[in-house]
């Protein structure tokens, strides 16, 4: 599987390409009033705003330093029939690269109240965490169902 591979504090994580939208630099975000800790802001993407989620909070590691390296992973999210982007906050988006898949199922490590990121998987000596942001995020909106993504009225 080719994914894209990122840092998250000390946790090192991949996403399958097919998911990604596309990847920007880190931008100004917009703070959120009320939000939650681990939305970092939102900002507008092509006339579409886009609610970004600082994964660093989220893996309670603080706040995503502003390195040079941090990115903004756009994800498209299926919603109640329709789509949106979701921007994921990472330092050091560093790699696209082949990943091999166990040939045994893969294994989720999971502290309770933790968001479910995906399984956890052996790349050489190497653990790496492949982020399931079909889990993620449906997670995410059930904790705080104010940030879903609603119909906009005609």
């Amino acid at each position: 599987m080719l994914v894209l591979t990122f840092q998250t504090g000390s946790d090192r994580l991949a996403l399958d390409v097919r998911r990604v939208r596309e990847v920007v630099p880190r931008v100004r975000l917009q703070p959120v009033a009320c939000g939650p800790p681990w939305l970092a802001g939102v900002f507008v993407y092509r006339g579409q705003v886009v609610p970004v989620v600082d994964l660093h909070r989220l893996l309670g590691g603080g706040e995503c330093q502003p390195q040079l390296s941090a990115r903004i992973i756009l994800v498209p999210q299926t919603f109640a029939g329709g789509e949106r982007l979701v921007g994921l906050l990472a330092a050091r988006v560093d790699d696209v690269r082949e990943m091999p898949l166990p040939a045994h199922s893969p294994t989720h490590l999971l502290a309770p109240g933790q968001p479910d990121l995906g399984p956890v998987l052996a790349d050489g000596a190497e653990v790496v965490r492949l982020v399931d942001v079909d889990r993620l995020l449906p997670q995410l909106y059930e904790r705080e169902p104010a940030l879903a993504p609603r119909d906009t009225p005609a």
